[in-house]
C-alpha cells in the first residue's frame, strides 16, 4: 500500500522525540529518587526506536530478529502482571480494573510489535527503504485480527485523553504533580533516593520536576498508540 514517505519521516521524528524523552524520564527519576513507572518507561523507549526503525529501515538499531526477542520478553513480563493483578483483585473491580488495563495494553501493544515482524510489512514504499528487511513475500496476515489490533490501541489513546485531563495543572496543582511520580504506596524521597522516613514527611521538590508530570507520560502513550494504529493500519 503505498503511502507518502515524508508520512514516514514524520512519524519515526515522533518515536525518535518519544523515546529520548522517556529515556531522559528514566534518568531523571533516578536522580531524583522518584518512582516513576520504570517498566512503562522502559517498554516505551524499545517500542519508539523499534518503531523507528520500521519506519526508516536506514535508522534501524537492532537486527529484526534480536527485536522480536525482546517483544516476546515484554510480552510475557506485561501478561504476567496482567494474570497476577486478576488473580488478586479480580478482573473488573475498582480501582482493580485500571490496574489491570497498564500491563494489558502493553502487552498488546508488544504483541502488535511481534505480529508485524514476523509478517515482515514494508514500512516504506520506495525500493531503497523496503522496511523489515525480511527474506521472503510480506504478509498482510489476518484483516480482522489487524483491524481488532489497532482499534484497541486507537481506543487506549482516546481513553488516556480523559487521563491527561486528571492531571491538568489547573484541576491538580504543581505539588500534586511531583507528588503523584512517586507512585501509591511508596515512601517519600528525598533528592538522593533515600526515604524520608515519616511518610507524612514533605517532598523536595526540584527545578527539573514539571519533567515527570504524569499528563508527558500519558501524552507519550497516546503518541505510541497512534503510531502502532497507523502501521497496523497500512496492512489492512
Amino acid at each position: 500500500m503505498p503511502y507518502p514517505s515524508w508520512l514516514a519521516y514524520t512519524f519515526a521524528a515522533l518515536m525518535i522525540a518519544v523515546s529520548v524523552y522517556c529515556l531522559g524520564r528514566l534518568i531523571l527519576a533516578r536522580r531524583l529518587g522518584r518512582r516513576n513507572h520504570t517498566d512503562v518507561n522502559i517498554a516505551h523507549v524499545l517500542m519508539g526506536f523499534a518503531m523507528v526503525g520500521m519506519l526508516v529501515p536506514d535508522w534501524n538499531v537492532l537486527p529484526v530478529g534480536l527485536w522480536e526477542v525482546v517483544f516476546a520478553v515484554m510480552a510475557i513480563y506485561f501478561l504476567y502482571f496482567t494474570v497476577l493483578h486478576v488473580a488478586n483483585n479480580g478482573l473488573l473491580a475498582a480501582p482493580a480494573s485500571d490496574h489491570v488495563a497498564h500491563p494489558l495494553i502493553h502487552m498488546v501493544m508488544a504483541c502488535s510489535m511481534l505480529y508485524m515482524y514476523w509478517l515482515g510489512m514494508p514500512m516504506s514504499s520506495s525500493d531503497h527503504m523496503m522496511g523489515m528487511s525480511m527474506s521472503g513475500a510480506p504478509s498482510t496476515g489476518d484483516p480482522l485480527l489487524t483491524a481488532f489490533l489497532a482499534i484497541v490501541l486507537l481506543v487506549s489513546a482516546i481513553r488516556q485523553l480523559d487521563v491527561i485531563g486528571r492531571f491538568s495543572p489547573s484541576r491538580t496543582g504543581s505539588r500534586t504533580l511531583a507528588l503523584s511520580t512517586v507512585g501509591a504506596g511508596s515512601a517519600p524521597t528525598n533528592g538522593s533516593g533515600s526515604a524520608t522516613g515519616n511518610g507524612a514527611a514533605p517532598m523536595e521538590t526540584h527545578a527539573l520536576e514539571p519533567l515527570l508530570a504524569p499528563r508527558l507520560e500519558v501524552a507519550c502513550h497516546i503518541a505510541m498508540c497512534v503510531t502502532m494504529a497507523y502501521m497496523l493500519l497500512l496492512m489492512v
